[in-house]
């Protein structure tokens, strides 16, 4: 076993040389970027009254080989020890050299980490994928609780064409005749954002889009709070030609139609943040294009993979995209942050049982109106029932 040097570094430099190696030899997430991270904790970390909350690992040589990102917050009068997030992030990861990972027994390396953490009452990593273990072999007294919801991947294939032929017919051909509809609004193309000038304007046409679009769903939506909006401008501006993010519009006669901002891995892209015209292109699948635009563009970049990320709406399946397992990493230390972790328990499975009354109410409407419209009409072109991307 190598033995670590495990301390708390609260002012670490996430835009350090030695944390830009380590992250591109680590198998962590551009959530765990340079870039994403520094945005994170200068800006929205501040604002949200967060405090950071760093534990780093390093060989006997002073060799960086694991960095675990927290915040700290209050909750009332518990103190809650989250994952660098702040409902940002869709997937948390560790910061880990690899050769940390291939250790056969990390117990002493986990009491240590737990030991840095300092005080608190409860410990969240929302979001890990696929499998918890490896995080939780990194931090001691953890348990891992899988989600109600899961997070979608897409396996792209090296042309558009052999790609489209995996999926229903019937669904390329829908995404084809709403192609057809568009043309006479004018050349479509999609556009990567070059010039950091042109980050704000672009942002603000998305945030006006998706406050039409969530005002009709009465949603709540991050990209309006000022705080969260600024934070993705400036991960874009300060993504411009190096990364994590890509700021893109899909301009349809010249003006944008939709708007996205997505986060770029060497073999995948994740769909992160979209925003579209339905005041002007209400009935053209603005939502599927989109996504079906930046695949195409994805594939043309060899990328092996498009995630959906979290959530699961139907129109993911239609992509082809197979569902992912999430689970939360927590561990209560205190009463009262046991109390608050049954709390949050308690409200959300109350919440998704309270989802299913109004998506069975929702599903009966619609099968009456569908049943009326039938009656009383000729048959019309096919739509998409399934829900446009909500993210």
């Amino acid at each position: 076993m190598t033995s670590y040097r495990v301390q708390r570094e609260d002012d670490f430099d996430f835009e350090s040389a030695e944390y830009a190696e380590l992250f591109a030899n680590s198998g962590a997430t551009a959530f765990q970027h340079p870039v994403w991270l520094s945005v994170l904790y200068a800006q929205l970390a501040p604002r949200r009254l967060a405090r950071k909350v760093v534990v780093v690992a390093r060989t006997e040589d002073g060799r960086l080989v694991l960095v675990l990102p927290f915040v700290l917050r209050r909750r009332g009068p518990v103190r809650v020890l989250e994952y660098a997030d702040l409902g940002v992030n869709d997937y948390a990861a560790p910061v880990a050299d690899r050769s940390v990972l291939d250790e056969p027994d990390l117990t002493v390396l986990a009491a240590d980490v737990r030991r840095a953490l300092g005080s608190f009452d409860l410990l969240r990593i929302e979001r890990v994928a696929d499998d918890p273990a490896g995080l939780m072999s990194l931090i001691a007294g953890t348990a891992a609780k899988q989600h109600s919801y899961s997070t979608h991947l897409m396996e792209l294939r090296p042309t558009v064409a052999a790609w489209r032929d995996e999926l229903d017919p019937q669904f390329v051909r829908h995404l084809e005749r709403k192609y057809k509809r568009l043309r006479p609004k004018g050349e479509r193309r999609l556009r990567l954002v070059t010039d950091p000038a042109e980050v704000e304007p672009l942002m603000s046409q998305m945030q006006a889009f998706r406050a039409a679009r969530f005002s009709e769903r009465r949603g709540t939506d991050l990209v309006q709070e000022p705080d969260y909006f600024s934070f993705y401008a400036e991960v874009a501006r300060r993504s411009i030609g190096a990364g994590p993010a890509r700021l893109v519009a899909l301009e349809v006669g010249g003006e944008p139609a939709a708007v996205a901002l997505d986060l770029d891995e060497p073999d995948r892209e994740l769909f992160l943040l979209v925003g579209y015209d339905v005041g002007r292109l209400r009935n053209y699948s603005l939502g599927l294009l989109i996504v079906d635009s930046l695949v195409q563009d994805c594939i043309g970049r060899n990328r092996q993979f498009f995630d959906l990320t979290v959530g699961d709406e139907g129109y993911k399946a239609d992509f082809g995209a197979r569902p992912r397992p999430l689970f939360e990493v927590r561990s209560a230390r205190t009463v009262a942050g046991g109390v608050m972790m049954i709390g949050q328990d308690t409200y959300l499975r109350s919440r998704r049982v309270a989802k299913r009354v109004v998506e069975r109410v929702e599903a009966a409407k619609r099968r009456r109106a569908e049943s009326k419209r039938d009656r009383s009409s000729a048959p019309e072109e096919h739509r998409r029932t399934s829900p446009p991307p909500a993210r």
